[in-house]
């Protein structure tokens, strides 16, 4: 996301455009890592959606972030496409990042808002 220390790391020279928008599940702030986790469920979840230049060498080097963060022995995120909704109305099938560790053993907060940007200034 856009002014935290990844984007200016990964992504800041790379981008072509950011969208305001969201898919659907449920968002948890893990407390160890500091970062969100996306998971199945039913509730609008708020987000960047940020077109690249090259999309094919800054997934990749998102990829290698993701997956690993963290513990560097189980695999904590993949991309999948997922529905998404811009704030116009339109929507695509675009590459979203998941959780994929059991939440319940991580020590997390439940965002209720779905967005996690205004969890985190809230704190």
């Amino acid at each position: 996301m856009r002014g935290f220390e990844n984007y200016n790391k990964y992504l800041k020279d790379k981008v072509k455009e950011i969208k305001k928008g969201y898919t659907y599940g449920n968002l948890y702030h893990l407390i160890r890592e500091s970062c969100p986790a996306l998971i199945e469920g039913k509730e609008k979840i708020w987000g960047e959606i940020i077109t690249f230049y090259d999309d094919g060498n800054v997934l990749s080097s998102i990829d290698e972030l993701e997956l690993y963060f963290g513990d560097k022995h189980e695999i904590m995120y993949l991309r999948e496409k997922r529905e998404v909704f811009y704030e116009n109305g339109e929507k695509e099938y675009i590459d979203v990042y998941v959780y994929k560790k059991d939440i319940k053993r991580e020590p997390h907060i439940y965002i209720e808002t779905g967005d996690w940007r205004t969890f985190l200034l809230k704190r």
